[in-house]
């Protein structure tokens, strides 16, 4: 998974990640939870901006047969190997790298694995930073489900992010929230909008101005997920949005 501020990767991120692995394993646990709880209905996975693995879980991806993992960072292979590649060989998973930007090139991706589920690692939370227009970023979005009809497919993404302050954070945080996309929007912990944003952010501490990834949308009405905390570094934080959408 990469952070808003290095949209493409890079070196620099993933040194980073290396670094803080350790601190972020909490929260790389609660993924691995709910992707242990997912049932992709393909042997095929087509992962979009998996970048390294870093927060990813070796034996959901051992589920597969055959990955294909897109993303537009020419380090992403070897370092998800470096990651993964004991596991995927373990479980006879093959693991094939495309170094393009997934969400340009969506459709002919789908078109040319239509057998495979989708997940997008991190991405679409970014979304807004690639195209550097709102109303497009927000629409886009708000349209994806619409482009992947009738497929398998799953996404985590950043939902919101911002400052921290540690003196603030609860004695005992609430890490993680399922939630559920109605018809009036995001529904967690039978808040929404405004007191569910102040919910969350109570529990990491958070102050000051936080980001609105413009994601709360990306899923269908009537899809489940789970909103899950992201101390990124001590002064500050995401919640990430973990949702998977069963195909026809």
């Amino acid at each position: 998974m990469s952070d808003v501020r290095d949209t493409t990767g890079g070196l620099r991120w993933h040194w980073r990640a290396f670094w803080r692995r350790h601190q972020w394993r909490g929260t790389s646990r609660r993924i691995a939870d709910w992707l242990h709880g997912t049932r992709p209905a393909c042997r095929q996975l087509l992962l979009i901006g998996g970048s390294a693995g870093w927060m990813m879980s070796g034996p959901w991806l051992q589920r597969f047969e055959r990955i294909v993992l897109v993303d537009i960072d020419p380090h992403a292979e070897r370092l998800f190997r470096f990651n993964h590649g004991r596991a995927l060989r373990a479980a006879g998973t093959g693991l094939q790298f495309v170094q393009a930007d997934g969400l340009a090139n969506l459709e002919a991706l789908l078109a040319e694995h239509p057998r495979a589920s989708v997940f997008f690692d991190n991405v679409l939370g970014q979304h807004l930073y690639r195209v550097r227009e709102l109303e497009r970023a927000e629409r886009e979005l708000e349209q994806l489900a619409g482009r992947l009809a009738g497929r398998d497919w799953g996404s985590v993404h950043d939902l919101f992010s911002g400052p921290v302050d540690p003196r603030t954070v609860p004695p005992a945080p609430e890490l993680a929230f399922d939630a559920l996309r109605d018809a009036q929007g995001l529904l967690a912990a039978g808040l929404r909008d405004t007191p569910l944003h102040l919910r969350l952010l109570a529990q990491v501490g958070g102050a000051g101005d936080w980001m609105d990834h413009l994601t709360s949308g990306v899923f269908p009405v009537g899809t489940p997920s789970r909103l899950i905390a992201w101390p990124f570094q001590p002064t500050y934080a995401h919640w990430l949005q973990a949702g998977w959408v069963r195909g026809a």
